[in-house]
């Protein structure tokens, strides 16, 4: 069930427009000025128990497919589950704009929509396109598909929900709560999708990479990545064209989905996911 509910969310995500209604920010940002106008005591303003608040809708679908216990209802919210989970749309839009642009040549178009997808990722700092696009196929799929073969529902929602808070307080200098939570959420899954693009791209160049980074407890799950995937793809051909190697890292992050669907399938027929 856990294949089928992924593999149809993801056919559905890809094949169709996803509206805003469909994305778990949408209900997190109603939900937060719903409970924020009647929870305005100051003790709900601290980190800990803005964190309890925020969770309170993922806790309560997971509740409510343990208490209903039908087969049937688990299905459906599932793949509900994944399709709010995933929210590549905004960020597809702006990569398709950005091709656009680089092919004609109108550079305020192509600051402007590679500042759309780094913001979108969750980085201010000026960096590479190639390096947003590895950071939200990993945030937006890869990490919540880790999550619901875990935990179901429950943990693609949980993901979700710490996805969104630490984008709403990323401005601030200081690490926020929601920074570490997500650090320590990445810790493992960052490491197993860096595995998966040794399995998909350049195996023995980036072997060295992934166990030097790999092995450093605290490595930054972003930086891993980035230096794994640069090693595991081969360099485009042209440097200077601004959209072959994006397109490429792209490609290889693409692949790396596909090798997880896969790994989870077999993990299915063999008895060890459900």
């Amino acid at each position: 069930m856990v294949l089928i509910a992924l593999l149809i969310a993801l056919s559905v995500e890809r094949l169709y427009h996803s509206p805003a209604f469909l994305h778990w920010a949408f209900y997190m940002e109603r939900w937060q000025r719903w409970s924020s106008a009647r929870l305005q005591d100051e003790k709900w303003e601290s980190e800990p128990l803005q964190l309890v608040r925020l969770l309170i809708p993922a806790v309560g679908v997971g509740l409510l497919v343990v208490l209903l216990d039908n087969l049937m209802v688990t299905f459906i919210v599932s793949i509900l589950a994944l399709l709010l989970a995933f929210n590549c749309e905004p960020a597809r839009q702006n990569y398709k704009e950005y091709l656009k642009a680089a092919n004609r040549g109108d550079e305020p178009s192509i600051i402007e929509h590679q500042q759309a997808l780094t913001e979108f990722a969750g980085r201010h700092q000026p960096h590479q396109i190639s390096d947003s696009l590895i950071w939200i196929n990993y945030r937006q799929y890869i990490a919540v598909m880790f999550y619901f073969v875990l935990f179901g529902s429950f943990g693609a929602l949980v993901y979700a929900t710490l996805r969104y808070a630490e984008t709403q307080q990323r401005e601030e200098e200081s690490v926020s709560l929601w920074q570490q939570l997500l650090w320590f959420a990445d810790w493992v899954p960052v490491r197993l999708a860096a595995f998966g693009l040794l399995i998909v791209g350049h195996f023995s160049r980036a072997l060295p990479e992934w166990l030097q980074q790999s092995l450093n407890p605290q490595a930054d799950p972003d930086k891993l990545l980035f230096n794994v995937a640069s090693k595991a793809e081969d360099n485009p051909q042209h440097p200077d064209d601004r959209t072959e190697h994006a397109a490429c890292q792209l490609r290889l992050m693409r692949r790396q989905q596909i090798f997880w669907v896969c790994a989870i399938a077999v993990l299915t027929l063999t008895g060890w996911v459900s």
